[in-house]
């Protein structure tokens, strides 16, 4: 029984974790979007950009309540999740595309294991990381100017 219910819990965790992720894709569709209705004729122009405005104003609060629902778990329960791959050998990969890191990329947004690999450059082997009381200490810290 422990075993379903814990596979049960990482696939809905697995579930939120990709709507982040869908959210995220859909984002920069919604620019793409955008400078196609720019094209459109000046007549109903303004009437049509207040509108868009409204709706892509209501949109994005719904996409950041998305977003921060799987944020808000990571922050109650990655430590959690972090034990979870090292304890848990049978369901590690599954947990491991659950992690989320800062990196120097971007500092304020967690990324996936999956995106930064997407992110190496060719000639890249290796991944570094810096464990850290805190992302300002670590920032802060002069390993990180040298790379």
């Amino acid at each position: 029984m422990s075993k379903k219910l814990v596979r049960k819990a990482i696939d809905m965790i697995k579930a939120m974790a990709e709507e982040e992720d869908e959210d995220d894709d859909d984002d920069e569709n919604e620019d793409d979007d955008t400078k196609k209705d720019e094209k459109k004729d000046d007549e109903n122009k303004d009437d049509e950009k207040k509108d868009d405005e409204k709706k892509e104003g209501e949109e994005k609060e719904d996409e950041k309540e998305d977003e921060n629902k799987y944020a808000e778990f990571w922050a109650q329960f990655g430590k959690s999740v972090k034990l979870g791959v090292i304890e848990d050998a049978s369901n590690r990969n599954k947990l491991a595309k659950l992690l989320r890191f800062y990196s120097t990329n971007d500092t304020d947004t967690l990324t996936s294991l999956d995106e930064y690999i997407s992110r190496m450059k060719p000639d890249q082997d290796t991944i570094l990381y810096m464990p850290g009381d805190s992302k300002e200490a670590i920032l802060k810290s002069p390993i990180i100017k040298k790379y």
